[in-house]
């Protein structure tokens, strides 16, 4: 399709993934539980909200639109599905399956060109919106509460994969600036 759309969904991938290698490394039993000493839900409320968020984008791309009426994206009609919460055996399969429908999804707007996407969220009017830019509301979204599970670890004793809760173009910012430190070339350089 194009690079930037190409890039939002790499990117989007990339931190599902990162949620998945989190979820299998913690102890079932941390999977859900909240730090109210931090005002925090555990990490299965917080994956169940973002892959609630994920799940009616793609949904928008589901369904033919009733009568020439844009595709639409409610954010706040979502599921809300108690299991993804609880259970991270579930909760893996939720992010998978987000993850194989996200790298679908520009063979799926090519088809749909030109066919208009509205959103809308906290009870707000239906506003135009695209693809990239929920693609980037998406990633913006996930990257904080991803955060948010990175302190719950920490806070517990444990550690969270390298990168996590980081912005994939901070990471390849760092990624650069170590290049750059290896070849000599100082950080103001580049």
């Amino acid at each position: 399709m194009n690079d930037a759309l190409d890039q939002l969904i790499e990117d989007n991938v990339t931190l599902l993934r990162q949620g998945r290698e989190l979820i299998e490394d913690l102890p079932s039993t941390a999977y859900a539980e909240g730090r109210d000493d931090l005002g925090l839900s555990g990490i299965g409320p917080h994956i169940r909200h973002v892959t609630d968020f994920y799940l009616r984008f793609l949904g928008a791309y589901d369904a033919e639109p009733k009568g020439g009426q844009a595709r639409r994206v409610d954010y706040d009609a979502r599921a809300r599905d108690p299991r993804t919460e609880t259970d991270p055996e579930h909760a893996l399969e939720v992010l998978a399956t987000i993850m194989v429908r996200l790298r679908r999804l520009p063979e799926r707007l090519e088809r749909l060109q030109g066919q208009a996407l509205e959103v809308r969220g906290d009870d707000s009017s239906w506003m135009p919106s695209t693809a990239p830019r929920e693609l980037l509301s998406l990633l913006r979204h996930t990257i904080h509460h991803f955060a948010l599970m990175a302190v719950l670890v920490r806070a517990g004793g444990g550690a969270p994969p390298q990168g996590f809760g980081v912005a994939p173009s901070t990471l390849r910012h760092w990624a650069d600036q170590r290049a750059a430190a290896a070849e000599g070339v100082g950080a103001c350089a580049r």
